[in-house]
């Protein structure tokens, strides 16, 4: 568990939006693997970069790099994504999951550039953390509409499209663990503006909030808490619209310009090691035209197992059977289902 150095990590996709695929990334411990404590016995994550490549059984490809950096006993953080990926994704509308062509969604392909960074300050020696983030994403987009229409003289809508944002994040990191928590509380208020001046096609703000609650209320039980809002105002992209993100619910498929998660979960440790999980949730996407009714509050539930892998790390693996409104899907989990 102290070992620094590179870890292979496999990667396994289940997302029912892209398919079945895998890929493999390659991360590197800048420090201690569990870090180290403070005078004080507060734990100091270690700096970690890493690399990935990914493919799925519908074409879709993706490869990255980050770097999540830490310094001054934890009293900085900074995290830097770049990205490129070509998705096959299915546009529903943003009718909070009306669809569209008499309830069916619109075949797509996007290829995106995508950069993200932020630099995190602690106040104080406090739990809460606040900085300025910037997000960059270019896209060139194809709707298959002579897949929707399959007429003579239908012909595919092709158009590039280019958001940049800067904006602001409040984090409050209070949990035991970052990879499996147990217990403790960790928040997030994100606002970011899209503007031409700063490289944007178009004009827009998005703002976001979630909240991830844990609590040990037997000794063998763990009982988790999921809240997340997400909104945006003005002229903005239709893959900047917010989704419900939700286990049993393929991406994309309830969009809207406000949407809301909520989520429970109960994990009962029946051995040292192995610990049966149970959750379920709600979301609702309200639709862009207030004429429209949406599809109102979309219900998903599931079952899982957890491993623990390391217990130095109190690090657990399992995988999750949810069951949403159209269909059933599984997912392997690698830490918190709320990462």
């Amino acid at each position: 568990g102290q070992k620094t150095g590179f870890l292979p990590v496999p990667i396994i996709i289940t997302e029912p939006a892209v398919g079945y695929g895998g890929g493999l990334a390659a991360v590197f411990f800048h420090g201690k693997v569990i870090g180290r404590q403070t005078d004080d016995g507060r734990l100091v994550p270690p700096s970690v970069s890493g690399v990935a490549l990914a493919a799925t059984e519908n074409g879709s490809e993706i490869a990255g790099g980050f770097h999540f950096g830490v310094w001054n006993d934890d009293h900085l953080r900074y995290t830097g994504i770049l990205g490129a990926a070509s998705l096959n994704l299915t546009f529903y509308g943003l009718e909070g999951g009306g669809g569209v062509a008499g309830n069916r969604g619109l075949e797509f392909d996007i290829d995106a550039l995508f950069v993200e960074q932020k630099l995190l300050v602690r106040v104080g020696d406090s739990d809460l953390f606040m900085g300025p983030r910037q997000i960059y994403l270019d896209t060139q987009n194809t709707f298959k509409l002579s897949n929707l229409i399959p007429l003579p003289g239908v012909r595919d809508v092709d158009f590039d499209s280019r958001s940049s944002g800067l904006g602001v994040e409040l984090l409050y990191a209070g949990l035991d663990n970052i990879i499996s928590p147990d217990s403790g509380i960790k928040a997030q208020l994100q606002a970011t503006w899209y503007e031409p001046t700063w490289g944007s096609d178009d004009s827009f703000s998005k703002y976001r909030v979630n909240f991830n609650g844990y609590r040990k209320v037997l000794p063998k039980l763990v009982l988790g808490l999921r809240a997340d809002a997400s909104a945006v105002s003005g002229d903005a992209p239709f893959y900047e619209y917010p989704y419900i993100d939700m286990r049993g619910v393929k991406a994309l498929r309830y969009q809207g310009d406000r949407v809301w998660v909520g989520e429970v979960e109960g994990r009962w440790a029946f051995t040292p090691r192995w610990s049966l999980v149970l959750f379920g949730g709600a979301g609702e996407a309200s639709p862009v035209n207030d004429g429209d009714n949406g599809e109102g509050v979309i219900w998903s539930r599931g079952v899982g197992f957890r491993y623990l892998l390391a217990r130095e790390l109190g690090m657990q693996v399992g995988m999750d059977v949810a069951k949403g409104p159209e269909e059933t899907a599984w997912y392997l989990q690698f830490g918190s289902s709320w990462q």
